[in-house]
């Protein structure tokens, strides 16, 4: 798809894009050279035929971040199939409170899955984000971004090359409602034990855990919380294909994820989450509360 966008062109929309496809310019190799034919008008097809140069130099060199200050906001999932390898895919969970602390962050990228929690490591995450390129997330541009932003400090946090909000996406696709209605209707449920679950309940997990040590509501709450980060891989994969079927485009689709391949993984993820020593001393704390009562 990326090389069939000419909405990196001043004055180019939806609309003209259409039209130079319906007219044969299908590609960046279909754009007439100088001299040879007129696309779009004589002006603008000098304009255009320099940024196809600079687009194309971009995607030679691997440049992201280049590639999405051309390309409008609402068509940087068409980078999605040459960058893949470079995404992120996360979600997070925050403490209900209204400076919104996150409590357990989840990614997902070609290395597998992994966890981030306050009071364990969530110190690392900052660099560990800074690792990919591409991020991609439901409603993070307006939720999970600003919320670790704000918690780590914008001279901290890092800023993607390019971010894809599939909330954004997948509406502009029919598909409104929120990511696990989504899930849904694209044949991804989640198992029944965790059907139902939403972030207040997050938020009451977490206190839980937080107050009486409860590893059992921490495991409980990484296991769907990381259900909320690699489910957005089978998502990404469903909605470029879906963009690419809206404008009839004769493209390579994306094998869409399984994440019967990461189920594993989140298992022993889930397992491994034994208690800290500050969760005994909790723990002790509580006992010794109950005995006094």
């Amino acid at each position: 798809m990326l090389q069939r966008t000419f909405q990196h062109i001043p004055g180019v929309g939806p609309w003209r894009e259409k039209d130079l496809w319906s007219r044969g310019i299908r590609t960046w190799d279909d754009f007439p050279a100088a001299g040879t034919g007129v696309a779009i008008s004589k002006k603008t097809d000098d304009i255009a035929r320099a940024r196809i140069t600079e687009a194309r130099e971009a995607l030679e060199r691997g440049d992201l971040r280049k590639l999405a200050e051309l390309l409008p906001p609402r068509e940087h999932w068409r980078l999605y199939p040459a960058f893949q390898d470079d995404a992120v895919y996360f979600d997070i969970e925050t403490d209900g409170k209204e400076a919104q602390a996150p409590t357990v962050v989840s990614l997902f990228d070609s290395r597998g899955l992994h966890v981030f929690i306050q009071g364990r490591n969530m110190d690392a995450l900052p660099e560990a984000m800074a690792e990919r390129r591409l991020w991609v997330t439901f409603n993070g541009s307006c939720f999970d971004v600003p919320v670790l932003r704000d918690y780590f400090g914008p001279g901290r946090f890092p800023v993607p090359d390019a971010h894809i909000d599939l909330r954004f996406v997948t509406r502009r696709l029919g598909m409104g409602g929120g990511l696990k209605e989504i899930e849904g209707k694209i044949g991804a449920e989640r198992p029944q034990h965790l059907k139902g679950v939403n972030g207040y309940d997050a938020v009451l997990l977490w206190r839980a855990y937080l107050r009486r040590g409860d590893v059992e509501a921490l495991r409980y709450l990484v296991e769907y919380n990381l259900y909320d980060s690699f489910q957005l891989r089978t998502l990404m994969d469903f909605s470029y294909n879906r963009g690419a079927d809206e404008l009839n485009q004769d493209v390579p689709r994306v094998p869409v994820f399984d994440r019967g391949d990461v189920l594993y993984d989140v298992s022993k993820i889930i397992l491994d989450l034994g208690p800290t020593e500050r969760d005994l001393h909790t723990l002790a704390r509580v006992r010794a509360m109950e005995q006094d009562s």
